[in-house]
């Protein structure tokens, strides 16, 4: 069966045992504060607090959450050069790099480091949630907030497709490729957009016939799993918070 990096390593760390409400006191507070502070100092200290939570503190495999932040990461540095490049006829005057219409100057690059900091450290707080609360958790604690059932289902029946329509690309992959669909370039271009049709019609039909199947149920209300009781620990909770305040009342003081 598939499996993702970042749903292996909140099945597996030290804190799985923890109610996702304390995990959300620290993580959610871890991003409040790189989403408003105004110093390099401050989203890196987030940044830092939020990996070393991560990795010490619930112990999660090094290695799995590399696999687990790579991809944001690369969106992260693929939209900072996006920010530090700007195009138009007068860009290339006082420019730290030109070329034609496009530049880079001393205020993009300021603002494109700007974005890169806040935008890993934002990343690296929903990181430490994400890495330590398995989706179940997670919707459940939606449940308890009185998230709307249909927004809670929905987001229940993709994460469970997810691991399906994973399972079948690899199963489509592992098929061509024992027929040599990826030996030239022009079959892997074949191949690939083979595959894209391939699950593009199982996701189809898979939707259809669980459809079909909670209509043939009588499905009016929700898909509803059981919960696990989970105390909340107060000192957890008393450090997070302390911790979330610390960091704003710096951020603010430095202001």
């Amino acid at each position: 069966m598939a499996r993702l990096a970042i749903d292996e390593a909140a099945w597996t760390n030290a804190w799985r045992s923890r109610s996702a409400a304390e995990k959300s006191v620290l993580a959610l507070g871890l991003l409040a504060v790189a989403v408003t502070a105004t110093r390099p100092a401050i989203v890196l200290a987030v940044l830092v607090v939020a990996v070393v939570a991560a990795l010490a503190g619930a112990r999660v495999p090094a290695r799995t959450y590399l696999k687990a932040v790579a991809a944001p990461a690369l969106f992260v540095a693929i939209s900072a050069v996006s920010v530090a490049i700007t195009i138009g006829s007068g860009s290339g005057r006082g420019a730290l790099w030109s070329w034609g219409p496009v530049a880079v100057t001393d205020e993009t690059l300021a603002r494109a480091i700007e974005v890169t900091g806040r935008s890993m450290a934002a990343m690296a707080a929903l990181m430490l949630l994400a890495t330590t609360t398995p989706v179940s958790d997670l919707l459940t604690g939606l449940r308890r907030l009185r998230v709307p059932e249909a927004i809670i289902d929905i987001a229940a029946l993709i994460y469970r497709m997810l691991f399906t329509l994973l399972d079948t690309v690899g199963s489509i992959r592992e098929a061509q490729t024992a027929r040599l669909g990826y030996a030239t370039g022009r079959s892997a271009r074949r191949s690939i957009g083979s595959l894209g049709a391939a699950v593009l019609t199982q996701a189809w039909s898979r939707a259809r016939r669980l459809e079909d199947g909670l209509a043939g149920r009588g499905y009016t209300t929700s898909l509803r799993t059981l919960a696990v009781h989970r105390p909340v620990s107060v000192p957890f909770v008393a450090a997070s918070g302390a911790l979330v305040v610390a960091l704003a009342c710096w951020s603010v003081g430095w202001r």
